[in-house]
């Protein structure tokens, strides 16, 4: 029974371990800037594998973070996730990792966790077990250098405001803000405020001192417990009386000037190679390394520009977007083309020279094909032309024009219908494209047979064009394929008169007993008739003999005469009577020859073909003469040898086989397929036409197939015609 379980199970285990799935756990939201970077980040490293797949889940924690909904979500995630066992698990921010943690076996079996965007990793609270099957990139943002930087772009600055509210990732670099702003309050005013209006918040910036800046930390949901849309954020950011800066790079381009930012593309793509090289197996989750990667300058030239900014203040090694390309940058190319430009032409000239004698040249060596097409189309003795869709000629051959007696000009454009109407009334009657058709027809003043092809040809755009049609005068063909056929009827006679003397040496042989035995039953006729005791019942007695003997005698005329007469059509007939009919007939020829001739009929089946009976009767017994006289020759060197001749019947698919086999002096290896051949034979006095026929019976009467088979001793001829 438990080996039953396994075996119903086992499919199911090998699909699980085959799987390549990899799980990415948002903690927020797609639309989210932040998050919809990361997923870029992650894809841009696994794209390239598409045999893994990436499934997406968002936990929404920015909209709503409320103790039930966590239980709710807890229980859907148990159901997705809880029977799917995922090669490793790729966690974003706070909210995903300690919900991943929380529910590493229950939920997530214990799969490898790779993190990106963790705040404060150090702190968090994670049992050792899990932790060993953890890696991945701490975020860290840089509030020190930004602070720095601030005041170096803006060198009297009084007060700095910085943003933030309370959500789980604003409050985990709380207390990071607060003591990392601390050294510069000697010298700067520092306003930390996370408890903001969002439909207050301009008015509250725009009444800041002058000398003022803004550093935006993030801002998910307000005091009210609104979530704050991107949209008001941009507002924010552009109706600003003072230079907004920030800490993600996500808002570079929206309005802020720059800072020292975090790239949360970044992070998503070196989660993703980490992940990768889990996977790949190579390296163990202990050896890949837990990272921080460094922040970057990065500022916005147009909001610089905006608020006059010095551009001397910028860090050298800053990157600034949307920065206008100088001259050089702008025409870089023109210039470095100029230097080019009297090579290139050079090379120019040079390849429309190339390019014009090979014009030149393809041009003649066009001419010179269409005059030879030209000559070889007219030289064609069949009529050729081609019309087109529209049924109008467009172009034909000289044998045509002879046809008709009309010259190419006067018949070119025209509609078919007015210049051959019999052969358009042909093939406009039929509703399907006639491709071939053998006819009578009438073309200008000879009547001919004919035998018409016709083909649709393309044009440039793979659509149809018009058709090609080719008149072909079949009138002599006819006749020699008649004379042909006539020609193989008197080969075919000619090899039936061949067996026929054999089958009249039989029959001598079968008379003579019957006749010696009517003449002694007449010398006994007249012996009792001398007698006084003869009756008219020893006469009834001696009469009755007779006929019997004379009944015989018809027999054997009666089969002999069924064998000579050809078979008119096409008949279904039985192979088993056919052979035992025929066998009768040259019974004694073989008899007297000491041959043994045995039937097998598989399974004492009956077998039925379609064909000529008598024609099939002329090549079994051709075959079956050839088998004589290989025995026979043999026998000159073996006297004591038992001649045999095995005739076997059996169906093989859909086809029935005759084997034909015996144990005379057999047919070398290198003349197995030329004993067919016309003229070819290995008899002293043979004239190689018995087998030529047999073949051409077959398998131009008959529809079938013969071969002479490889055999240890004496031959095999095998014959196969279909059911």
């Amino acid at each position: 029974m438990r080996f039953k379980f396994i075996l119903l199970f086992l499919p199911i285990l090998l699909f699980a371990n085959s799987q390549k799935d990899i799980l990415l756990l948002h903690s927020y939201n797609i639309g989210l800037k932040w998050t919809d970077n990361i997923t870029k980040g992650v894809r841009e490293v696994f794209d390239k594998y598409p045999d893994y797949e990436l499934t997406t889940e968002c936990m929404d924690s920015k909209k709503i973070n409320s103790k039930v909904y966590f239980n709710t979500l807890k229980k859907l995630y148990e159901q997705k996730f809880s029977s799917r066992n995922y090669k490793v698990i790729l966690v974003a921010d706070n909210y995903a990792l300690n919900f991943v943690v929380n529910n590493h076996k229950k939920i997530f079996n214990n799969a490898p966790i790779v993190f990106c965007g963790i705040e404060n990793y150090e702190e968090m609270n994670i049992p050792e077990n899990i932790k060993k099957q953890m890696t991945g990139v701490i975020e860290y943002k840089q509030i020190t250098k930004n602070i720095q930087v601030i005041s170096k772009v803006i060198p009297k600055l009084n007060t700095l405001y910085i943003i933030s509210d309370d959500t789980l990732s604003s409050l985990a670099i709380k207390n990071q803000i607060i003591e990392e702003s601390k050294q510069f309050t000697d010298k700067i005013n520092i306003i930390y405020d996370n408890k903001i209006d969002i439909n207050t918040i301009v008015g509250k910036v725009n009444k800041l001192p002058k000398n003022s800046a803004v550093l935006f930390t993030s801002l998910y949901r307000d005091i009210k417990g609104r979530y704050v849309i991107y949209n008001k954020l941009r507002q924010l950011f552009n109706n600003s009386k003072y230079p907004v800066f920030a800490i993600n790079k996500i808002h570079l381009g929206e309005g802020i000037i720059g800072g020292v930012v975090v790239d949360p593309e970044e992070q998503g793509r070196l989660a993703g190679l980490k992940a990768f090289e889990l996977i790949k197996g190579k390296k163990s989750i202990q050896d890949i390394p837990i990272e921080t990667p460094d922040s970057k300058y990065y500022f916005d030239y147009h909001i610089l520009k905006k608020y006059n900014i010095d551009f001397k203040n910028i860090p050298e090694d800053a990157i600034i977007i949307n920065k206008p390309k100088t001259f050089f940058e702008e025409y870089r190319k023109v210039i470095d083309n100029t230097f080019l430009l009297m090579p290139i032409f050079v090379l120019l000239i040079l390849g429309l020279i190339v390019n014009i004698i090979k014009k030149i040249r393809l041009e003649n060596r066009l001419l010179e094909q269409s005059k030879l097409d030209k000559v070889l189309l007219n030289n064609i003795q069949s009529i050729v032309y081609w019309e087109s869709k529209d049924n109008k000629l467009l172009g034909c051959n000289d044998a045509l024009c002879t046809s008709l007696n009309i010259s190419k000009k006067e018949i070119m454009k025209k509609e078919i219908k007015e210049i051959m109407p019999e052969i358009n009334k042909l093939f406009s009657e039929s509703d399907k494209f006639i491709e071939q058709i053998e006819t009578e027809i009438t073309l200008g003043t000879k009547e001919f047979e004919a035998l018409i092809r016709r083909k649709k040809y393309l044009n440039k755009d793979n659509e149809e064009a018009g058709i090609v049609t080719i008149i072909s005068d079949v009138t002599q063909i006819k006749i020699l394929e008649n004379q042909r056929k006539k020609n193989e009827q008197f080969l075919i006679h000619r090899s039936k008169l061949s067996e026929m003397g054999e089958m009249i040496t039989s029959i001598a042989h079968q008379w003579k007993t019957p006749l010696i035995e009517i003449s002694t039953i007449a010398q006994e006729l007249l012996y009792k008739r001398s007698r006084k005791s003869f009756t008219q019942e020893d006469s009834r007695e001696i009469v009755d003999e007779i006929m019997t003997q004379v009944s015989y005698m018809t027999d054997t005329i009666d089969n002999f005469r069924d064998f000579v007469k050809p078979s008119l059509k096409k008949s279904k007939f039985e192979i088993n009577s056919a052979i035992v009919e025929l066998l009768k007939v040259v019974e004694h020829n073989i008899k007297y020859n000491y041959i043994e001739v045995n039937l097998d009929f598989k399974n004492n089946k009956s077998f039925t073909i379609y064909g000529y009976p008598n024609e099939f009767k002329q090549c079994i017994l051709s075959i079956i003469n050839n088998s004589k006289d290989s025995i026979l020759k043999r026998k000159q060197t073996n006297n004591a040898l038992e001649g045999k001749i095995d005739i076997k019947v059996e169906d093989e698919g859909s086809h029935t086989c005759i084997y034909i086999k015996d144990n005379g002096i057999g047919i070398e290896d290198g003349h197995l397929e030329r004993i067919f051949e016309p003229f070819f034979t290995s008899k002293k006095d043979g004239d190689g036409f018995g087998l030529y026929m047999v073949k051409l019976i077959i398998e131009e009467k008959m529809d079938g197939s013969i071969e002479a088979l490889k055999c240890n001793q004496g031959a095999i001829i095998k014959i196969c015609i279909k059911k």
